[in-house]
């Protein structure tokens, strides 16, 4: 990879590129902000600003806190923690994010009882082997639902009950200490300020709720489809527990993620290059502006090896998969055993 930047005389970072992308995105949600608490004086103004603010925020998590906590928005450090620091901005701790993703979920990828981020159990059956409930039935129905929730849910639930048990999944964690856990508490303050302090002195304590579940409610959508889209579709592997990682780690990358709407650069520019799920988590430490061209070296590499490069040509169309899949797995397991599932090349 080295060899790939030295020929082309780029950096594994892009800069002054991320520092423009960056100040667009933050500016996108000041002005959203400032629309929804200050200027809207109707509901269906308040609704444009609040849902504006969700996409800008979920921008802001693709593009600035994502290669910041990867160490590759930028070649300074500093530059990179105060990018991953916009996690906390968010409401989530980018501490916990760090263990959550970048150790848990790019090592044990769509991996049950490691990989978090596909265990939305009891809600929903995203992996084959967790518990089948009736009501799963209709999770294809009701889950899209539930991801406009999950914001809600880290921000009350889910970071404080990690730092009580320890625990991420099944794995334990060093909880944050020192300078870490000051990071993490200013950054919760600093959430509930904006998203809730400041609302509250201009707005009813019941209209601020109403537009924080609009605003998040788009966030959560955005963000949890895009990841879905990456790992819970019908063209990547989905290991059982009896699977666990028995190929190398970089065959199971590619065969546990796929990639959608290569060619889109609106689609590209707005996810951070996370339409190329595959690449980042074999690079996850190059800036995703160079996504697109090395997605096209990994292809051959795997087209050369006989190792099946997973893609979908549009957003609907892995929108689509995404939706078979949990259709499958709404179906009882004792039901679903006839149903051809791809067996992983372990």
């Amino acid at each position: 990879m080295d060899r790939f930047f030295a020929a082309t005389g780029r950096s594994r970072y892009a800069d002054a590129r991320m520092y423009a992308k960056a100040a667009i995105l933050l500016a996108w949600f000041g002005v959203s902000y400032y629309g929804l608490i200050f200027r809207a004086s109707t509901p269906w103004q308040g609704i444009l600003a609040g849902m504006s603010l969700g996409l800008a925020l979920a921008g802001i998590g693709f593009n600035i806190q994502h290669d910041g906590n990867h160490g590759s928005f930028s070649k300074r450090g500093w530059v990179n923690l105060l990018a991953g620091s916009t996690m906390d901005l968010l409401g989530a701790s980018s501490y916990l994010w760090i263990q959550k993703h970048n150790l848990a979920h790019h090592t044990y990828t769509n991996i049950p009882e490691s990989d978090e981020d596909i265990e939305l159990h009891p809600l929903g059956r995203l992996a084959p082997d967790d518990p089948y409930y009736t009501f799963h039935r209709y999770q294809h129905f009701y889950l899209w639902l539930v991801y406009a929730l999950l914001p809600a849910q880290v921000h009350f639930y889910n970071d404080f009950k990690k730092l009580w048990s320890g625990k991420i999944s099944s794995r334990t964690f060093p909880r944050p200490r020192g300078l870490e856990l000051a990071r993490l508490v200013a950054g919760k303050l600093a959430f509930a300020a904006w998203a809730f302090v400041i609302p509250c002195l201009y707005h009813r304590v019941w209209v601020v709720g109403l537009f924080y579940f609009i605003t998040t409610g788009v966030m959560g959508v955005v963000l949890s489809v895009v990841f879905q889209l990456a790992h819970s579709v019908e063209e990547v592997e989905h290991p059982t527990l009896g699977q666990v990682m028995r190929s190398e780690w970089v065959r199971h990358q590619i065969e546990t993620t796929a990639e959608f709407a290569r060619g889109s650069r609106l689609i590209t520019w707005y996810l951070g290059g996370l339409n190329f799920q595959t690449t980042h988590h074999l690079f996850p430490r190059v800036c995703h502006v160079h996504y697109p061209r090395l997605s096209r070296i990994i292809e051959r590499v795997c087209r050369r090896h006989g190792v099946e490069y997973r893609t979908q040509p549009s957003f609907s169309g892995a929108v689509r998969s995404h939706y078979r899949f949990l259709r499958r797995l709404a179906i009882p397991p004792a039901a679903n055993a006839h149903v051809t599932v791809p067996t992983p090349h372990y």
